[in-house]
């Protein structure tokens, strides 16, 4: 599917930035001519001139500044908030491009800017990723316990995590945080325990790892963890287990 996604940017409700405009910059950075830029960007002078002066009555900071002497006489060069400027609109429309392509797994819910997120720009190495929100963050003297709500899941599932770390990600209710989880970090049993985050789940799928298998954990119909199991662990699918995750092993991360 070819699709083109042309990103504006408007300040005090009047047009600063577009494709045309971004183009004009980039030029004037490569040549280091106004006039040269508009060649390049085939427009003419005057409409460069009125482009560039429109942008910078309405920018917090100006986006040229003259260079002086060298063989031609000088020229003209980008601010270094220009050239910012210049690598946010990238970085931006890298986003809206990515953000488009989740559209089409129905898989991926759009009610949550950090779950979209996490989906399009975000990559771990940890095998295991849930999203909730937070229920409590108990600060302790050095620690913090944070008690997080998963969607579609009836038991709360715990953290713990640094103080200084909490106060970072300024925990409190109702903020979405995602969990990261390693896959050898889900240990399992057989029977249940009084711990924090212990969960029952069924053997959904085992693969050989050679030396280890990994084992696909359905914690209902909606939630699913992988765990390692080492070689003398056997379960079977469709077996009906427990698993534990210890609270200092999960991260915690938000969006600011």
């Amino acid at each position: 599917m070819n699709t083109e996604i042309l990103l504006t940017i408007k300040l005090q409700q009047q047009l600063f930035v577009d494709p045309k405009r971004v183009r004009l910059l980039k030029e004037i950075k490569k040549s280091g001519s106004i006039n040269q830029a508009a060649k390049n960007a085939k427009v003419s002078y005057k409409c460069a001139w009125d482009n560039l002066a429109a942008m910078n009555e309405i920018s917090p900071l100006p986006l040229l500044e003259r260079s002086t002497g060298g063989k031609n006489g000088g020229g003209t060069l980008l601010t270094t908030y220009a050239d910012r400027l210049l690598q946010l609109y990238d970085l931006l429309e890298q986003t809206q491009e990515k953000a488009f392509h989740i559209l089409q797994d129905e898989n991926i819910p759009l009610n949550s800017l950090l779950t979209a997120t996490a989906h399009f720009s975000l990559q771990s190495s940890a095998r295991n990723q849930l999203f909730g929100k937070v229920k409590q963050c108990i600060i302790h003297q050095l620690n913090a316990t944070v008690e997080i709500e998963l969607a579609d899941f009836p038991q709360p599932i715990y953290a713990s995590i640094t103080k200084k770390s909490a106060e970072q990600l300024q925990l409190s209710w109702g903020r979405e945080v995602m969990l990261m989880i390693k896959a050898p970090w889900v240990k399992l049993q057989f029977s249940p325990t009084e711990e924090k985050n212990v969960f029952s789940a069924t053997v959904k799928a085992i693969e050989n790892k050679g030396d280890t298998k990994e084992a696909l954990l359905a914690l209902n119909d909606h939630l699913e963890l992988c765990a390692v199991l080492s070689s003398d662990q056997h379960t079977e699918i469709g077996q009906a287990i427990w698993l534990k995750i210890n609270p200092e092993q999960i991260i915690l991360a938000t969006l600011y």
